[in-house]
């Protein structure tokens, strides 16, 4: 009996013993609904901090060169790009084609009886050089319609917010759009002039030519360096153009009228007008006639040499070199007017 109790009683007191243990355990456990709600806070509270420090990160890794290859690739993705590149190049194909069978079919035929010569008349290699600079620059329009495309298609598509959400610096993002739509431009003028090369080429095969005087060789660097250095400059223009319409209709029309309407509406004027030949000289200020200005480089062609000999404006107009200035000047301020815009407004 005695051992009985004895078991019994301390069988009572290991199970007291026990439920204090496990009432003063279970003290010490943190409540599920108190204690462990800071605990998910936190827990909760560092994806945020996390995703903020990858976003810093990613900040600080996005470089100039990345920033510059992902603009390269979204030109090229745009089918816009291979479109107005391509049509740029025909253009100058074309033109030189055209213009190389003139001169080769004036040398050959007899003007006044319309027969053609026996011996056909040598060709003057000035002739041929403005000939192939003049076939480039019929397609800057092309060029600055791609320019102006090139930006206006992140705002027509809506892409610019995703743009900038990858690349916050709108600087940074102006800047190296920039940079692609020049080297773009680049490689089709260096593509172009040299294939219209190769076409005026095949034109006036068996031709007699007479050499570039010492005066007269300056166009050949600036018809082989300077009309694609002009190309890049007519594409950066156009896009600050099309960076302060964001608009493909406001920047191509602005683009129209400054490479087509504003320099024949000043030119005209100054002939109609005796009062207002001053109108002359600011016709040779607008970019079109400044960009053909310069790359003349001052050499005029036969035909140009009859012209000017017999008309003799009285108004004050640049030099060649001055030109190319001048067509600097007017790709710079409107270059930084797209800035500008990029930077400030909004772009919803």
């Amino acid at each position: 009996m005695m051992s009985s109790n004895t078991m019994r009683t301390a069988t009572e007191n290991a199970n007291m013993t026990g439920s204090m243990s496990g009432a003063a355990a279970e003290k010490h456990m943190p409540d599920a609904t108190g204690p462990s709600q800071p605990a998910n806070a936190e827990a909760s509270g560092r994806p945020a901090s996390s995703r903020r420090a990858s976003s810093t990160y990613r900040r600080a890794k996005l470089t100039v060169f990345g920033s510059l290859k992902a603009e390269l690739l979204k030109l090229w993705s745009l089918n816009s790009t291979k479109v107005l590149l391509g049509i740029a190049v025909a253009l100058m194909l074309a033109m030189s084609a055209l213009s190389a069978w003139s001169v080769t079919f004036m040398a050959s035929t007899d003007l006044n009886t319309g027969k053609t010569l026996d011996n056909p008349k040598p060709i003057s290699a000035a002739d041929l050089w403005a000939v192939l600079a003049s076939s480039g620059s019929t397609a800057a329009l092309v060029i600055g319609i791609f320019g102006v495309m090139a930006i206006t298609s992140e705002y027509t598509t809506s892409a610019v917010q995703s743009s900038l959400t990858v690349n916050p610096r709108r600087g940074m993002f102006y800047a190296t759009k920039s940079v692609a739509t020049a080297l773009f431009a680049l490689v089709a003028g260096i593509v172009g002039i040299l294939l219209a090369a190769g076409v005026l080429w095949l034109f006036t095969r068996g031709h007699d030519i007479t050499a570039l005087t010492s005066d007269q060789s300056r166009i050949i660097p600036v018809t082989l360096i300077g009309f694609p250095l002009t190309i890049v400059l007519v594409s950066l223009m156009a896009q600050g153009l099309g960076g302060m319409t964001r608009s493909t209709v406001g920047g191509v029309c602005a683009l129209i009228v400054l490479f087509m309407v504003l320099s024949s509406v000043l030119s005209i004027t100054s002939m109609a007008i005796n009062q207002v030949e001053w109108l002359g000289t600011l016709s040779y200020l607008t970019p079109d006639t400044a960009m053909n200005h310069f790359l003349g480089a001052g050499i005029e062609s036969s035909s140009q040499s009859t012209l000017a000999a017999a008309v003799k404006p009285n108004y004050w107009i640049p030099d060649w070199w001055q030109s190319g200035l001048i067509l600097l000047a007017w790709a710079a301020a409107a270059w930084a007017g797209g800035l500008i815009v990029t930077k400030k407004a909004d772009i919803k």
